[in-house]
């Protein structure tokens, strides 16, 4: 991997009343192929092995390139009864994505995902100032996205044999089929407008130790997606004779170019209450409840898998084509979230912390599955009702002067309360990519330090622990609670400091990513033990 970037932000005062602040940022990336992990039994073509369980080996090329373009500017007027503001930003991205996408040491297929993306952004918010009981604001939100992609997959000869002739020939053995060429391509382009648009207000009421607060909020969003799906390639068929020779007795030209637009529109009121009770400045208890919403959209990852089966169901008569707003189209999720929590203090602050427990009612959760098949997409689905229940507390303490100990841990119950696709019932069992365990220990000292142009000595060492982790909707399989350990000494100085530091010292194995391609289970491993140093410059 290679990055850099830069950022370069300007501030602007004029008296107490104008505010103008611009920041300007840009990142290059330059990354490798990918640490995807096969998972499974042993395969094996032609007697010979070519792959086994928990091998990382394909055959093709695999990179990733980006580059992105930020501007925020942020204009605030100071007035003696309320503040505006209006925050402004742009982004474009232009990224590349190139996958052996089979992930195994097999001519399969690769991918070359291209795509650029410009966003457009606007917040308007405007506050009462002042004293008194009663505070609120009014806002106003909206957003234009404009991205183009192109994702052409190669199909090559074992995918071609494997995926498509196997199926074909064995409708009628007395017939063979045999393609034009050992590698063709399934073009896919697609261009993707997003608009969307947010009303919000918020009121605030206080009395003696008591506050409370309503908001609502207006949230509308219009999503596009035009594509383009074509080949252009062909197949001949041959017929055997009792001899065994073949004879050619077919030539069929394959084209395809089938363009379409699909759009939604989402909208959706979100109401919020908040009440809070505070004992002093640094200790509270509050209930909030407040409705959440995702818009749905558009998947573009099916697109190939939906012209090859339109290859084969046009022109063989084989198999099942599919619906492109099914597999593609998804709908929006809601929730309904309730927390109670609180802030504590004490010791004269020497412990400082807070709580929260939870409770999230959703409907349509969207989740990514993996459809069966010889197929390479995922489809974006919603999955009935699920719940999530758990708890999040963190603590802070500082026993001595320069010593400071921090720890957090938090626990999900994340489940199915309804979930059927058709083919099995899910309910009851866990969400995937939901970790029910996170764990965080930390303890830093500074030491005080007058040699040269040295101030400052800072040690630090933190433990990580995540899991237990389920990667797929009927928890076959799962990664387990695992543990990472980070240190790290700081060398602080007038103008610059030096940070030596390396993370998961004791090389801990694990997943952090789960998928399937062609009926085959990959895990993307997390990365082992680093070694590294940071300078940082004040000019």
């Amino acid at each position: 991997e290679r990055n850099a970037g830069g950022r370069w932000r300007l501030q602007w005062r004029s008296g107490s009343r104008w505010q103008i602040d611009n920041t300007f940022a840009v990142s290059v990336l330059r990354q490798g192929g990918y640490p995807y992990a096969y998972v499974g039994e042993e395969i094996k073509v032609d007697g010979q092995s070519v792959i086994r369980p928990g091998e990382i080996s394909y055959n093709d090329p695999s990179s990733y390139r980006r580059t992105l373009l930020s501007d925020g500017l942020t204009v605030r007027y100071e007035g003696e009864r309320f503040t505006l503001a209006s925050i402004t930003s742009y982004q474009y991205s232009d990224d590349e994505m190139i996958l052996d996408q089979d992930f195994l040491p097999l001519s399969y297929f690769t991918l070359r995902q291209a795509r650029t993306e410009h966003t457009l952004t606007e917040d308007i918010v405007i506050r009462k100032r002042g004293k008194g009981n009663y505070r609120w604001l009014f806002g106003a939100f909206g957003f234009y996205r404009h991205g183009v992609m192109d994702a052409p997959v190669r199909f090559k000869q074992y995918g071609i044999d494997e995926l498509i002739l196997k199926h074909i020939n064995q409708v009628n053995p007395d017939y063979v089929d045999v393609w034009d060429d050992d590698n063709f391509m399934l073009g896919s382009t697609f261009r993707m407008p997003t608009l969307g648009a947010a009303l919000y207000h918020e009121s605030e009421y206080r009395t003696g130790r008591w506050r409370f607060t309503a908001g609502l909020r207006f949230d509308y969003e219009h999503a596009t997606l035009r594509y383009r799906n074509f080949t252009d390639t062909g197949c001949k068929t041959y017929r055997t004779d009792e001899e065994g020779n073949h004879e050619l007795v077919a030539t069929t030209p394959i084209k395809i170019d089938t363009r379409g637009t699909l759009r939604d529109l989402f909208t959706e009121l979100l109401p919020k209450v908040t009440v809070t009770y505070s004992f002093d400045e640094n200790r509270n208890l509050y209930l909030s409840v407040a409705k959440g919403y995702k818009a749905g959209g558009f998947n573009t990852q099916m697109f190939s898998d939906v012209l090859q089966q339109q290859i084969m169901k046009e022109y063989f008569h084989v198999g099942t084509q599919y619906d492109i707003r099914k597999v593609v189209g998804y709908d929006p999720e809601y929730s309904w979230n309730y927390e109670v929590g609180g802030h504590f203090s004490c010791l004269e602050g020497a412990i400082r912390g807070d709580f929260a427990l939870f409770w999230i009612d959703c409907r349509d959760q969207q989740l990514t599955v993996f459809p069966e098949g010889d197929i390479t997409g995922r489809i974006m689905t919603n999955a009935g009702k699920a719940h999530s229940a758990g708890i999040e507390v963190s603590v802070a303490y500082s026993p001595v002067e320069r010593l400071t100990l921090n720890a957090a841990y938090g626990y999900t119950n994340a489940k199915f309360l309804e979930f059927n696709n058709g083919k099995e019932d899910y309910s009851g069992r866990f969400v995937p990519y939901a970790p029910q365990n996170t764990i965080f220990a930390a303890a830093n000292y500074l030491i005080p330090a007058q040699f040269g142009p040295l101030r400052y000595i800072s040690t630090g060492l933190s433990t990580q622990g995540i899991g237990k982790i389920y990667w797929n909707e009927d928890n076959s399989t799962a990664q387990n609670l695992y543990f990472k350990l980070d240190a790290s000494v700081k060398l602080i100085c007038n103008k610059f400091s030096v940070d030596l530091w390396a993370k998961n010292i004791p090389a801990t194995q694990y997943s952090t990513f789960y998928f399937v391609s062609i009926q085959h289970e990959f895990l993307q491993r997390g990365k082992p033990v680093q070694f590294g140093a940071t300078l940082r410059v004040n000019i």
